[in-house]
């Protein structure tokens, strides 16, 4: 499990690090914003934590997209960080070491303790915003995610929709070509024409697809 914890004062930093990572797999510690975006961005943590105080140094526009699940990694919020009269941390009996997360569809995982993918018994690593797309549509698989949702859940920002539909064909090809998917007999990742994309095991019926 990788978290990400946003530490108000820098000195707070070597407190925190070394008892996080008795209780994680990987930790990182943000003093600012601007490095907490751009962790979000490069490493995909599995969770975020942040003092409560905290927020008031966060601008209105990103307190809403921390409210876009699709977007961000879980978020905890903690009244301190650091307890005063150890000097620990107040929230390490709330963290346990827990297996890794894992999503499936059929044959299709994401691991999103590793960042990596898999498709039967084979592994791939995939760039960052190529395996965000992905964990987006595996974690709502099912179900179609229309083109402009899924390229800001990606992208981070507003899209038109043609702008979001091509980059997307583009990323899904790349996609299917990493995982040696053959979009014709184990498509996983369908192109629902005029909405979006979805993911669906090869044995369940798409409805009105076509291969991007």
């Amino acid at each position: 499990m990788h978290v990400l914890a946003f530490a108000q004062f820098p000195d707070v930093v070597e407190k925190i690090q070394p008892i996080l990572s008795d209780v994680v797999d990987r930790c990182t510690i943000a003093t600012t914003w601007s490095d907490v975006l751009s962790s979000v961005e490069e490493d995909c943590p599995d969770l975020i934590l942040i003092e409560r105080m905290a927020l008031g140094r966060v601008d209105f526009t990103t307190l809403l997209n921390l409210m876009e699940p699709d977007r961000w990694p879980p978020l905890l919020l903690v009244d301190t960080l650091v307890s005063p009269a150890d000097g620990g941390i107040a929230l390490t009996r709330r963290l346990s070491r827990p297996s890794s997360p894992l999503y499936q569809v059929g044959d299709l995982r994401v691991d999103t303790r590793r960042k990596r993918v898999g498709l039967g018994e084979r592994w791939v690593t995939l760039p960052p915003l190529q395996y965000r797309l992905l964990l987006t549509l595996v974690r709502r698989s099912g179900e179609v995610v229309d083109y402009r949702e899924l390229f800001k859940a990606v992208w981070g920002y507003d899209g038109d929709e043609s702008e979001a539909r091509e980059l997307l064909k583009v990323h899904v090809r790349q996609i299917r070509r990493r995982l040696s998917l053959d979009a014709e007999e184990q498509p996983y990742i369908h192109s629902v024409r005029g909405f979006g994309y979805m993911v669906v095991p090869p044995e369940e019926e798409a409805g009105e697809e076509e291969a991007a």
